[in-house]
């Protein structure tokens, strides 16, 4: 049971809000457009909204008016409207509004009102909220009249020096930068992004201490009626280690959803965990939960060895040595997928298989994409795993056929790749079958560093194969020779091979027997019918591609460095191609 730890210092403000502060006073910006997590943020010993965080920490005595498409024109406080309306009176003698002043004014109405204030006025800040809501993402051929105005007024603010000289700024706020149309902060327009991230550990653990010394705040009433003390059953430090991805806020629930009955201990908190953050990204990951590590593959030895030895550096926190990618390649059913699953456990880091980022919508793939980076680098350190890499994320789009979003993903994604910070804490594992159809820049060095070849088993591997699937499905055996079966199954899978024993003991069961043996596994490979049966000569240009494709000489047999050295593997991938497309 933690007692409570008083706050050593008061909360300091985050690291954003610091370099924010430093271009303003610099006077690099003065417009800026932020976009992320919308959460608590600690200033002067309290933890504010973003809004009132902004107000506080950088408005100060500045006349300040708040401005969004759903409350209209609001003020931080009684003085700031009472300003406002001052200058409205004056606006109205000039002809500028006709009226009496209106809450709930158009942004075709709002807007070129606040930019009269920000001109005619020293010491003002303007904040506007869900500014996507305004400026929505699509092609400018296709905006209305009054949303290229009000792109254009926006984004003149931000090169125009008279902001700056009266020490105004302009505060945009939008959920993500993929919903914001490009028009209004590209190509040079001097308007300067800030990503809000997802609190790092010190940040977690400095609001926890906050929480334990100020257990009122969970109270719904603002008493003091939560006792963290008999509700916690971690550390303060134990706590912000195992909550990274979470908002502050979502701390915080999970703090008041503990009684005495139900402490909030390490389960608890996973499963909290996973909840809050499948409602954020559920769309686009899968968070799978292996069960055994590589002990579990067979036939694969020498890239076993290889994965076995990355995972331990990466247990014992040798990150540089961790590559930022693995690729996979070889034939279907020849455990690619199943290897990563096993890798991943025996990382002992959260393992999540991404899913699809495409958004019919305007704007949606991109926030998608940008979400689930920013999701990333807060699970950090995380193994993430693209199956069939060539058919989603690792292929060029050259043509603009749905509007640039492909090409702008596949630039996202690769400079993602690419981010040094991410060495040995986000690493990306996929898998192809078609290496030839990834973009080369895609899978270069410094982005997929290790590329593993997965071919069809040989007789020794097969062999393996049937030995581990025996011994992982728990079945009693009797008089088998898995030498012989391995003789007989040339040019099967892995996946072909565990059919073979699924099959033979399913004949074990229906004969009422539970002991399987030479005959049930003769009958199994006499009635199987491979699916590659058909497709020898593509499953034999995937075992060349993956040869091809291999960064590491120890991967390959003697016969398969043959090919490379002797030039002839590179006319026979496009022999097999032209027979193929024949």
């Amino acid at each position: 049971m933690p007692e409570p730890n008083p706050v050593s210092a008061p909360p300091t403000d985050p690291a954003w809000a610091e370099a924010l502060r430093r271009d303003f006073t610099s006077g690099a910006a003065s417009v800026f457009l932020l976009h992320g997590l919308r959460d608590c943020y600690p200033h002067r010993g309290e933890y504010l909204s973003l809004r009132e965080f902004l107000f506080r920490a950088f408005c100060g005595k500045k006349q300040t008016v708040m401005y969004d498409i759903g409350q209209g024109l609001s003020f931080p406080s009684p003085a700031d409207e009472d300003a406002f309306r001052a200058f409205v009176g004056v606006a109205q003698t000039r002809g500028l509004i006709a009226g009496p002043l209106q809450r709930y004014l158009k942004p075709i109405d709002a807007i070129p009102l606040l930019e009269d204030l920000l001109f005619s006025r020293n010491g003002a800040a303007v904040i506007i909220d869900f500014v996507d809501k305004i400026i929505p993402p699509g092609d400018s051929r296709m905006m209305t009249f009054e949303e290229r105005r009000l792109l254009t007024t926006i984004r003149r603010w931000a090169t125009d020096p008279r902001l700056l000289q009266r020490n105004n700024f302009v505060f945009l706020i939008a959920d993500s930068l993929g919903e914001v149309n490009q028009g209004l902060y590209g190509q040079g327009g001097g308007i300067r992004v800030v990503n809000v991230p997802l609190p790092d550990e010190p940040e977690r653990l400095a609001y926890i201490e906050y929480l334990l010394a100020h257990p009122e705040v969970l109270a719904p009433n603002g008493t003091a009626t939560v006792d963290l003390t008999a509700t916690l059953a971690l550390k303060p430090t134990v706590l912000a280690q195992n909550t990274n991805g979470l908002a502050l806020t979502q701390i915080a629930a999970l703090l008041r959803s503990g009684t005495p009955d139900e402490k909030v201990d390490l389960r608890r908190t996973s499963e909290h965990k996973r909840r809050a953050i499948e409602m954020e990204i559920g769309d686009l990951v899968e968070f799978m939960a292996p069960a055994r590590g590589l002990e579990a593959v067979g036939g694969v030895e020498k890239q076993k060895e290889l994965l076995l030895s990355t995972a331990a550096a990466l247990r014992k926190g040798h990150v540089d040595v961790v590559p930022k990618g693995i690729l996979l390649t070889g034939p279907p059913g020849c455990g690619k997928t199943f290897c990563m699953e096993c890798f991943a456990h025996d990382c002992e880091i959260p393992f999540v298989q991404l899913k699809n980022v495409f958004s019919k919508y305007v704007g949606a793939t991109e926030s998608n994409l940008e979400k689930l980076f920013h999701y990333l680098e807060a699970l950090a350190p995380v193994f993430v795993f693209i199956d069939e890499f060539d058919q989603s994320y690792g292929r060029r789009v050259m043509s603009d056929g749905d509007s640039g979003v492909s090409r702008r993903v596949f630039a996202m994604f690769n400079a993602f790749l690419s981010d040094e910070s991410h060495q040995g804490k986000i690493v990306f594992g996929a898998a192809t079958n078609r290496p030839d159809l990834i973009d080369p820049s895609t899978i270069r060095a410094g982005r997929f560093d290790l590329k593993i070849p997965f071919p069809l088993p040989n007789g020794p591997s097969r062999e393996a194969i049937l030995q581990v699937t025996l011994r992982t499905l728990g079945l009693k055996t009797r008089d088998v020779s898995l030498a012989d079966l391995a003789e007989r199954t040339a040019g099967y899978s892995g996946a072909d091979l565990k059919e073979i024993v699924r099959i033979a003991q399913r004949k074990t069961v229906f004969d009422d027997r539970s002991v399987l043996t030479q005959e049930d596994l003769a009958y199994a490979v006499q009635d199987y019918l491979s699916p590659n049966a058909a497709r020898a000569e593509e499953i034999r240009l995937m075992e060349l591609l993956a040869i091809a494709n291999t960064t590491s000489r120890s991967m390959l047999t003697p016969d398969q460095l043959q090919w490379i050295e002797s030039g002839e593997l590179y006319p026979e991938i496009e022999r097999i191609k032209l027979r193929l497309s024949l």
